[in-house]
């Protein structure tokens, strides 16, 4: 009677698997976002605009806080459902995988004051990695 012997292709399989695995792995990075609410705006640190920018699937952690009164961060999209409220001193922190391609209206939805609902907007833009920014 003949020993049992697994077929060729499983050794392969199980290789592939491993190396896929680890390749998405190294292509996750870590960036760090710090907004404020102020005034009718959005202040990203490091950019000209009220736009977080950042490489698809970006571990991204958001430091949000609010000058003047309290803030929300909302982004309401079938895929990103963000919606974090920061008051004055009292700024949080939330984390979220960038994991679709796009852009995405950022805006704040507190009533305290019209305004902000009306005129307070940026963007999230979620490129592939490599996109010139």
């Amino acid at each position: 009677m003949r020993p049992y012997r697994a077929p060729v292709w499983i050794p392969v399989a199980v290789l592939i698997l491993i190396v896929a695995g680890a390749v998405t792995l190294v292509a996750q990075t870590k960036r760090d976002v710090s907004v404020t609410g102020r005034k009718y705006t959005y202040v990203v640190a490091g950019s000209t605009a009220p736009e977080i920018r950042v490489n698809q699937n970006d571990m991204v952690t958001v430091t949000f806080s609010a000058d003047d009164i309290a803030h929300s961060l909302t982004i309401n999209d079938d895929h990103y459902r963000i919606d974090n409220r920061a008051a004055p001193g009292k700024p949080v922190t939330f984390k979220f995988l960038a994991d679709k391609i796009g852009e995405f209206e950022i805006r704040c939805t507190l009533a305290i004051d019209p305004r902000c609902q009306r005129e307070m907007r940026g963007k999230l833009i979620v490129v592939k990695p490599g996109t010139p920014r």
